[in-house]
């Protein structure tokens, strides 16, 4: 009789649940896709899986390169210019490239690594247009020597680029005197100074681009011209003076600045425009010119209508019963705005939106102490909207929402109308 054993014997060979697929038999082209959502050096590190894996990294089609995930400098340039290497020519859809650096106190390194660092920035871009990208994205911050290299505006291949590049001397940065991008669609320009020549020779460059987006830029325009652009964006953009707008093809308008918005848009032809995001906080007892009430009379077209903070309420109120009439609106979002403070201008509003079938408010905020109620301000001015069939009020003080729902049921009559009350979420709160 053989004696008990003191442990239970182990199993060497692993069990897997029946209900986990194995990863040996997915095929090749499976297992490359998933790579291709890992980071770069998790991705790298699957060499070591077995023999089918040794190469499989070097077939991704996204590579993500940020160097926040990397403690030393040397470390992040040894190992994209490795991994750029070894996997040669072949195909690619993104390629990123996130690199924000620190200045430091006591040392000499923003001179000198930096034009090391710029250097070979261009050359993981020469690599990367070597593989005919379909996406670029740069997101770079604090290398003045750096100039892109030209090649990156004339790649046939790309129809996305993003171009984030901040304290980099923008004036100089694209250097390039042409731009040949046959195949781009959407262009997002961050941190550079773009004047008439620049934006010329862009939207003339690319002639399908259908999506723009200008943020934190310097602009030093007179004008902007396209056929075909259908989306045009402007975030926190400093400038001065009045940029015509020709684009009889755009459909969406996006503005949001935090102050005076130094750029005016003149809309001196946009026929298909349906849907505008204006977001804007003047200075208290700034002066609107006769430039920014023409802006808003040419929004009559419009038929999704968001319009959030203080500026856009200075203007509605200054603009009083000259108020255009928007009779092709069917949706319009209200918000950033004291709810008893404003209830004779949203009445107002409503009062030339006859055909209106959503109305959103979000963000509604009790009158604090140290800015009470208007005088005047009563909200009787009455109003019909015969086909709104849908109110939506999501607030972050309930003070006086029950006033503003009383005014709203009692100007509407719809039939199948829709009332929807709820509290603001922080992340619609941060995201106005």
């Amino acid at each position: 009789m053989e004696p008990p054993h003191k442990h239970p014997r182990r199993n060497d060979e692993p069990t897997m649940s029946p209900s986990l697929p194995d990863l040996s038999t997915l095929p090749e082209l499976v297992l490359i896709h998933i790579l291709s959502f890992m980071d770069p050096k998790e991705a790298v590190q699957t060499c070591i899986l077995s023999k089918r894996w040794r190469n499989l990294w070097t077939y991704v089609t996204s590579l993500n390169f940020n160097k926040s995930a990397f403690k030393r400098t040397a470390h992040f340039v040894r190992f994209v210019t490795n991994m750029l290497f070894f996997r040669g020519a072949i195909k690619l859809d993104t390629f990123r490239l996130y690199w924000l650096t620190r200045k430091r106190t006591g040392d000499t390194y923003s001179m000198k690594n930096r034009q090391i660092c710029a250097s070979n920035i261009s050359s993981w871009i020469f690599s990367a247009l070597s593989c005919k990208p379909l996406t670029i994205s740069l997101v770079l911050h604090g290398f003045a020597n750096l100039k892109l290299p030209h090649a990156l505006f004339t790649c046939a291949s790309l129809e996305q680029l993003e171009l984030g590049l901040y304290d980099c001397n923008n004036e100089e940065v694209i250097g390039t005197k042409y731009v040949n991008l046959p195949s781009l669609k959407k262009l997002e320009l961050a941190g550079l100074t773009v004047n008439d020549p620049v934006m010329q020779m862009i939207l003339s460059g690319c002639p399908l681009l259908e999506e723009l987006c200008l943020s934190v830029c310097s602009l030093k325009l007179s004008e902007m011209r396209s056929d075909l652009l259908r989306s045009l964006t402007i975030r926190q953009c400093q400038g001065s003076g009045v940029v015509e707008i020709f684009m009889p093809s755009l459909i969406s308008l996006h503005l949001k600045n935090p102050g005076q918005l130094g750029t005016i848009l003149s809309l001196k032809n946009t026929p298909s425009l349906v849907k505008v995001f204006v977001f804007s906080n003047y200075f208290q007892g700034y002066s609107f010119s006769a430039a920014e009430f023409e802006f808003f009379t040419c929004l009559t077209s419009a038929t999704d209508l968001k319009l959030y903070g203080s500026g856009v309420m200075a203007l509605l109120e200054q603009i009083g019963l000259n108020c255009p009439v928007f009779d092709n609106l069917k949706r319009l979002t209200f918000g950033r705005w004291q709810i008893n403070n404003n209830l004779d201008l949203l009445c107002r509003l409503l009062q030339h939106t006859p055909n209106l079938e959503k109305l959103t408010i979000v963000h509604t905020a009790h009158r604090s102490p140290r800015n009470p109620k208007k005088k005047g301000a009563t909200g009787q001015i009455p109003f019909r909207c015969e086909q709104l069939r849908a109110i939506e009020i999501k607030y972050s003080d309930p003070s006086g929402v029950h006033e503003l729902v009383d005014i709203l049921l009692r100007n509407t009559s719809h039939r199948e109308r829709v009332l929807s009350i709820s509290p603001a979420s922080k992340c619609e709160i941060s995201n106005l």
